[in-house]
């Protein structure tokens, strides 16, 4: 009696013996009666790594050129998972309204004989570069680039957004404390009113090499480079213009084609008396 057969009988005729035992021994002596080694019966599943690296691949290509800062890695799939072997290459797809994030789940088809479908989480690490406090500052406090240390972080996670630009920091104020190391994100900042509501301002008007300064009063605050409201001093009018500095506003000057319509408009009266003219 050959090793195998002395096993089953141990099996069959050992006490308490249980259903599963039935399980393994109808699967050995299948694979004695067809004469077929186990790593053929493996062969019949999907493997689970080919799984896995469709959905990596798949994810890699819709993240796009920035692919080389960012690392795609699948979790780790269940092995007893067992799914038919394709016969047909597998397909990877994300479900209808799903946005790629830190952890997205990729869905893993196949469409052959035997057709399956499984959902894989991935997860996906992207790489940039950041400012973080260089110390602990306190709330209100006017950033300046002594305050700021560059760094390559993991920016997967931060949904409201990072700044990647010194020169966008640098002037804005803090609305909160700020602890050592922590990235600064657009949340954390208001730009800093260089002007206030009411305060006299010089207004700067440029055409060319021509430039004019008069008086005016600004209408409401604003920070460096937004637009606000000023008045005129001399003429009270009220016009649009960029806060330059903390005391000159740049007046917007409209367009010409703003100022001239490139096709006057005409009543149909006067089209009329224009028409009747002419004929006269």
């Amino acid at each position: 009696m050959s090793p195998v057969t002395t096993s089953i009988v141990r099996i069959l005729t050992a006490p308490g013996h249980k259903r599963r035992d039935f399980d393994a021994v109808g699967l050995v002596v299948a694979i004695l009666l067809l004469g077929t080694p186990a790593v053929a019966v493996a062969a019949e599943w999907q493997s689970t790594r080919e799984i896995a690296a469709a959905a990596e691949e798949f994810l890699r290509e819709r993240v796009g050129p920035s692919a080389s800062n960012t690392t795609v890695e699948a979790g780790v799939l269940d092995p007893r998972h067992l799914l038919a072997q394709c016969s047909i290459p597998i397909d990877a797809f994300l479900r209808r309204g799903t946005r790629v994030s830190a952890r997205t789940i990729v869905g893993v088809r196949c469409e052959g004989e035997k057709p399956w479908k499984v959902y894989v989480p991935v997860n996906v690490i992207v790489m940039d570069t950041v400012f973080v406090a260089a110390r602990t500052l306190p709330r209100g406090h006017l950033l300046t680039a002594a305050d700021l240390v560059r760094e390559e972080r993991d920016v997967t996670r931060l949904v409201s957004g990072y700044v990647s630009s010194k020169e966008q920091l640098v002037g804005q104020r803090l609305k909160s404390q700020l602890l050592a190391g922590r990235i600064l994100t657009p949340k954390l900042l208001q730009a800093d009113m260089a002007i206030r509501r009411g305060q006299s301002v010089t207004l700067v008007v440029s055409r060319g090499d021509i430039s004019i300064q008069m008086g005016g009063k600004a209408l409401v605050d604003g920070a460096i480079g937004q637009r606000i409201r000023v008045e005129n001093s001399n003429s009270g009018r009220v016009v649009e213009g960029i806060v330059r500095s903390r005391e000159h506003v740049e007046v917007l000057l409209p367009t010409r084609s703003q100022i001239f319509h490139a096709k006057p408009k005409v009543s149909p009266q006067v089209a009329d008396m224009r028409s009747s003219n002419n004929d006269r």
